[in-house]
C-alpha cells in the first residue's frame, strides 16, 4: 500500500506543485482580510472540504486518462488494498486539512476574534468531520459511475452546505446555538457517525471497485 500512496502523492505533486499552494494561501489571507473574524468559517467550511474534494477528484481523473484501474489489478496487491489506499490518502488529505483549519482559526482567535477560543477550534475540528464526509459520498460515486459523477456529487454538497449555512443565518445560527447547548452529545453522535459512515463507504467502494474489475 505504501507504493500506492507514493504514487497519489507523486500525482498531485506533479499536477498542483508550488503555484497552486500560492494560491491557495492569497485566498486565504484575502478572505481572511475581507472577511475578518468571520473568514474563518467560509475557510473552513467552504475552501479546504472543495480543495481536498478536487484533490481527490484529480486523482480520479488522472487515473481515467492513465488506465490505472487495468495496470492495478495486475500488480501484487489485491483490489481491496488499491480502493483503501485511495481512503488513506484521502484521510491524510484531511487532515492536512484540519491543520490548515487550526491554523487560520487560531490567527483568527488572535487578530479577529469574535468568538471564544474554543468555538474557533470547534470549527476546524467540524471541517475535518464535513471533508470526511463529503468525501465518503465522492468516493464511491467516482468507482460507481466515473469522475465526471463524482464532481457532480460535489458540486451538489457545496450547494446543500452553502444553503445550510444560509439557513443557518436566516435563523440567528440555530445550529451553531444547538450544537453549544448539546456540545458533548452532539460531537458523540458527529464522531461515530463519521466514522461508521466512512466504513460503509469503503466498503461499498471496494465492491464497486471489483465489480468494474472482475
Amino acid at each position: 500500500m505504501k507504493g500506492l500512496l507514493m504514487k497519489d502523492f507523486l500525482t498531485i505533486k506533479k499536477k498542483y506543485g508550488l503555484p497552486r499552494i500560492i494560491l491557495d494561501i492569497a485566498i486565504i489571507i484575502a478572505l481572511m482580510i475581507v472577511l475578518r473574524g468571520t473568514g474563518a468559517i467560509y475557510i473552513s467550511f467552504l475552501l479546504i472540504p472543495i480543495e481536498v474534494m478536487s484533490i481527490i477528484m484529480s486523482l480520479a481523473t488522472c487515473d481515467v486518462q492513465w488506465k490505472w484501474g487495468k495496470y492495478a489489478i495486475s500488480l501484487p496487491v489485491t483490489k481491496a488494498q488499491i480502493v483503501e489506499s485511495r481512503y488513506v490518502f484521502s484521510l491524510i488529505v484531511s487532515g492536512i486539512g484540519l491543520l490548515v483549519a487550526m491554523v487560520v482559526n487560531t490567527i483568527t482567535y488572535f487578530c479577529f476574534a469574535q468568538y471564544s477560543f474554543g468555538f474557533y477550534l470547534f470549527v476546524a475540528a467540524a471541517s475535518f468531520s464535513v471533508t470526511l464526509l463529503f468525501l465518503s459520498v465522492v468516493l464511491p460515486s467516482n468507482y460507481s459511475f466515473g469522475e465526471n459523477a463524482g464532481f457532480a456529487v460535489m458540486i451538489v454538497l457545496v450547494i446543500l452546505l452553502v444553503a445550510l449555512g444560509i439557513w443557518s443565518k436566516m435563523t440567528n445560527n440555530a445550529i451553531m446555538q444547538f450544537v453549544v447547548d448539546n456540545f458533548d452529545i452532539c460531537v458523540g453522535i458527529f464522531f461515530v457517525a463519521v466514522v461508521v459512515i466512512g466504513i460503509m463507504s469503503c466498503i461499498l467502494s471496494v465492491r464497486l471497485f471489483r465489480k468494474k474489475y472482475i
